[in-house]
Parts: structure tokens; C-alpha cells; sequence
């Protein structure tokens, strides 16, 4: 099992489409410490990394991906999250990234 960061922020689910707050799992960046973030705050990189391997994108900035499974309907789904300047500025679904689990409502 990988080690993640977590991202605690409000967005609808496009599957049941009830707007919660939702926990994102973050693949990207330094992980090691399985971190709690949320939109505004800076993002941790591993030092001496190419970006690939979790080192700091050029300026700071990817679209990095998020997985999310939904707290009302347990029914998962991608996002992508906007990092700028290493800040983390916004989530959004991603609708090219088909998910894993079945809808079961």
C-alpha cells in the first residue's frame, strides 16, 4: 500500500451530485507523511526529486490527480487539482477518468 496526502475540501460529487466535504487523495508530491491539506495551503515536494517522483514541478505548478470516494454515496470518482505556485487553488472533477467502483444507487 502507497503512502498518500489527503485533501479536506467541499466539492460535488458528479455521481450522486450532493455537494460534502470530501477527502481527496493526493498521489503527487511528498508523501511520506501521509500530510492533511486544504485549498490555500502550500504544498511539500521531496528535495532532489525529478517532478515525476514527487520532486517540485517547474514553479511549482501541475494539475496533479485526485481520487476521491464520496462520503454520502460511496461511489468514487477523479479530480484534478490545481496547484499554482505551490499553493493548492482549486479542485475539479475530471470526467476523462473513468472510476473504479459501480454505482450503486
Amino acid at each position: 500500500m502507497g503512502t498518500y496526502n489527503v485533501l479536506k475540501t467541499e466539492i460535488e460529487c458528479p455521481r450522486c451530485k450532493k455537494v460534502t466535504e470530501q477527502e481527496v487523495d493526493l498521489h503527487f508530491g511528498y508523501t511520506n507523511e501521509m500530510l492533511e491539506f486544504n485549498l490555500g495551503d502550500k504544498y511539500l515536494w521531496h528535495f532532489e526529486r525529478d517532478s515525476k517522483n514527487g520532486g517540485r514541478p517547474e514553479s511549482g505548478t501541475i494539475d496533479g490527480e485526485g481520487y476521491v470516494v464520496c462520503e454520502l454515496c460511496r461511489c468514487d470518482f477523479f479530480v484534478s487539482v490545481k496547484v499554482r505556485n505551490d499553493v493548492i487553488e482549486a479542485i475539479e472533477h475530471d470526467p476523462t477518468k473513468k472510476p473504479f467502483l459501480i454505482n450503486l444507487l
